[in-house]
């Protein structure tokens, strides 16, 4: 039984429920989480990692209105000097929406998002209502977000951070992406330093994405931004 298949024949639909909609009996305290993670083999499927994000408010985890802006960060800059505004993004971790408000703002239109955290899409159709209205967005995790989608769903694939490096590398995270993305992939990742580290450059080459542009000397956390082209 190959990764994936193992991946799906552990992991089930209403896990993703479960933890989607922060069932006690799957996410447990932090240290049930801890014991658990110690208990079982470190190549068994999980998806217990996104429950942090499922469980941040403005007052518990990673707040989501500290991540609302007006204006794009150095990933997104990246992004908007290479896309022209008729090619579809997907952001995988939209949070509370401000990237895709950008790229309304600029117009853009063929715009989807997903995220685990209710709390962040429920800031995000406040703040901004325009681009929610417009955007397609679900409340999701990536790896059955992922799986759904259908190949070449879209142009551009955008992702920041420890939304991707909290995925358990039992479901193959970037063979999705290059499945799902028809041109170019955009991510801000620590490339080694974080709980799961991925072969990055290699798994997207394997999948027929070819590194093009690579900033390592970025202070924040010394987050390497990549771009990837497709062949």
């Amino acid at each position: 039984m190959g990764p994936e298949s193992l991946f799906h024949a552990v992991v089930s639909d209403r896990q993703f429920t479960d933890v989607l909609e922060g069932r006690s009996s799957v996410t447990g305290s932090s240290l049930s989480r801890r014991v658990r993670r110690r208990l079982v083999p470190w190549f068994w499927p999980r998806i217990l990692d996104a429950s942090s994000w499922v469980e941040s408010s403005e007052t518990r985890g990673w707040n989501p209105y500290s991540y609302l802006r007006s204006e794009p960060r150095r990933l997104l800059q990246r992004l908007l000097q290479g896309t022209q505004t008729n090619e579809s993004v997907l952001d995988l971790g939209c949070n509370c929406g401000s990237d895709l408000d950008i790229l309304r703002r600029r117009g853009f239109t063929g715009l989807y998002g997903v995220d685990a955290g209710i709390d962040a899409l429920d800031i995000f159709a406040r703040e901004f209502p325009v681009t929610w209205q417009m955007a397609t967005v679900e409340n999701d995790l990536f790896q059955r977000y992922l799986y759904r989608a259908d190949t070449n769903t879209v142009g551009v694939i955008h992702s920041h951070g420890a939304t991707l490096e909290l995925v358990h590398p039992s479901f193959p995270l970037i063979k999705h992406m290059c499945r799902v993305a028809r041109s170019r992939i955009y991510i801000q990742i620590m490339e080694r330093s974080h709980s799961y580290p991925r072969d990055y450059i290699g798994e997207f080459r394997r999948h027929g994405f070819d590194l093009v542009y690579a900033d390592r000397n970025m202070p924040e956390y010394g987050e390497s931004l990549l771009k990837f082209h497709a062949r």
